[in-house]
C-alpha cells in the first residue's frame, strides 16, 4: 500500500517533471541513389535501378515477377536493417512502394512486416520464422507511391498488441518475441496476409526509401513503446514495494527514487 508520504512525494515530482530523454535519433535510409543498397534489398530476380521516376530519383525496380505475393526483403545479414533490434533500440522500420502493373489486382492486400530469424541456418529456409505486423494497404495501379511506417516496440518483453507469429516451414521452432526482437536476420515486406492464400500474377514494383530508426535506450520506458508516459507510470505505481522492471535503481525496492527516476524521463 501506497502511504501518504509516498503519495505527497508522486505528486510533487509530476508537478516538477518536464525533462525528456537526452540523446539523438539516429535514421538510416537506403535510397539506392548509388545504384546499390547496404541492406541487399530485392524482390528475388536482380534488381534494376532507374536513374528516375523514384520518391524521388533512382529506386529499384523490378519487371514481371511472378509469384502470389511479393516479398521484398533484406539479403545483407551485417547491415543496419538486422541484429539486436533491442540493443540497438530500433524504433520504426520503413518504406515508399508503388505498384506500376499486375496481372488482376493489387487490392485488399495489406502491407506486412516481417522480422524474420533463420533459427541459425541461413542456407535452410525450412526453419524460418517471424514475427509480424499488417499495415496499411499496398498501392494500386495508378496510385502514386505510397509510404508506410511501422512502430517497432523493441524493449517489450512480451508480444506487444497488433503483433503475430508465423513458423515459415516445416521445421520452424515455435517463434519467440524476444528471441526474435534479439536476433532480426532479415526484414521483409510481404504484399498481404501472410496466413492467406493468393494466387500467382506478374508484377511491376518499385521500392524506395527502406528506413530504419534508432533512439537512445529511454530509462523507464516500462511498456517498450520508446517514450516514458502514463502507462509506464501505471507499471510502476502497480509494483510500488515491489521489485522487477519497474525497480529502475535496482536497489531490491520500487519506490520514491524510481518513481523521480521515470519522471525525469518523461515524455
Amino acid at each position: 500500500m501506497r502511504t501518504t508520504s509516498s503519495v505527497l512525494i508522486l505528486t510533487s515530482v509530476i508537478l516538477a517533471c518536464s525533462a525528456r530523454a537526452g540523446g539523438d535519433v539516429k535514421v538510416f535510409v537506403d535510397d539506392f541513389e548509388s545504384g546499390s543498397t547496404a541492406g541487399g534489398w530485392t524482390f528475388g530476380p536482380p534488381p534494376m535501378y532507374p536513374l528516375n521516376g523514384g520518391n524521388p530519383g533512382r529506386y529499384l525496380r523490378v519487371t514481371d515477377l511472378d509469384t502470389f505475393a511479393p516479398q521484398p526483403r533484406t539479403t545483407t545479414t551485417d547491415s543496419p536493417f538486422t541484429g539486436n533490434f533491442r540493443e540497438k533500440n530500433v524504433t520504426k522500420i520503413g518504406v515508399d512502394l508503388q505498384t506500376f502493373d499486375v496481372d488482376f489486382s493489387a487490392a485488399e492486400r495489406p502491407c506486412t512486416l516481417m522480422l524474420i530469424n533463420n533459427n541459425g541456418t541461413p542456407a535452410n529456409g525450412n526453419d524460418d520464422w517471424a514475427v509480424y505486423f499488417m499495415g496499411p494497404d499496398i498501392p494500386l495501379v495508378g496510385e502514386d507511391w505510397k509510404s508506410f511506417t511501422f512502430d517497432i516496440p523493441a524493449q517489450s518483453k512480451q508480444l506487444p498488441a497488433g503483433w503475430k507469429t508465423i513458423q515459415l516451414g516445416g521445421s520452424s521452432p515455435r517463434p519467440d518475441w524476444n528471441t526474435a526482437i534479439e536476433d532480426v536476420d532479415r526484414v521483409q515486406f510481404f504484399y498481404g496476409d501472410p496466413e492467406f492464400f493468393f494466387i500467382f500474377q506478374q508484377w511491376t514494383l518499385g521500392l524506395d526509401n527502406a528506413f530504419v530508426q534508432t533512439s537512445p535506450s529511454v530509462v523507464g520506458d516500462l511498456d517498450g513503446d520508446g517514450s516514458v508516459s502514463s502507462s509506464d507510470l501505471a507499471i510502476l505505481l502497480g509494483a510500488w514495494g515491489g521489485d522487477g522492471p519497474a525497480d529502475l535503481d535496482e536497489d531490491g525496492d520500487v519506490g520514491p527514487s524510481d518513481l523521480a527516476i521515470l519522471l525525469g524521463n518523461w515524455s
